[in-house]
């Protein structure tokens, strides 16, 4: 009997933890149960992967506020709220320049803001961080952010 629930219970772990390494990775179509469409970042987002730091330092040192989503690209709550950074990013050019940078493909950028989790968007003006914001945020919470700190 206790060999019978030793393997359910391993098999039933084995499924669990398969199952979630399955749901970390995401598809570029998936759908949340909301109907938010959960996608990998696009190629139209001003990437600052493969920038040397220097490069970044002149894109956050203005006076325009500038937005950095920092994200993973295993990280499920940021695959969702990468089409809110998208839309804000179009609609907002004249007043943020946001930049969306892989933190774990730039830990020479993101290791000098100690984030504890992603995504992280954190607000710059004149190269200075005036606000962080931690975890998931749908598109009007970014545009309050946007608006706070503009």
């Amino acid at each position: 009997m206790k060999k019978n629930l030793f393997r359910v219970l391993s098999t039933v772990a084995i499924l669990t933890a398969s199952y979630a390494l399955y749901a970390c990775q995401g598809k570029p179509s998936e759908t949340h149960e909301d109907g938010v469409e959960i996608r990998e970042p696009k190629e139209t987002k001003v990437e600052v992967s493969g920038i040397p730091a220097k490069k970044f330092d002149s894109l956050i040192a203005g006076n325009k506020l500038v937005m950095v989503d920092f994200y993973a690209v295993w990280c499920g709550p940021c695959k969702r709220m990468a089409p809110f950074v998208e839309q804000v990013k179009d609609e907002k050019k004249d007043v943020v320049t946001v930049l969306s940078i892989d933190a774990e493909a730039q830990p020479e950028i993101s290791s000098r803001y100690n984030l504890e989790g992603y995504p992280t968007l954190i607000f710059f003006k004149k190269g200075q961080v005036i606000a962080n914001a931690i975890g998931y945020h749908d598109k009007n919470q970014i545009l309050e952010l946007i608006n706070k700190f503009k």
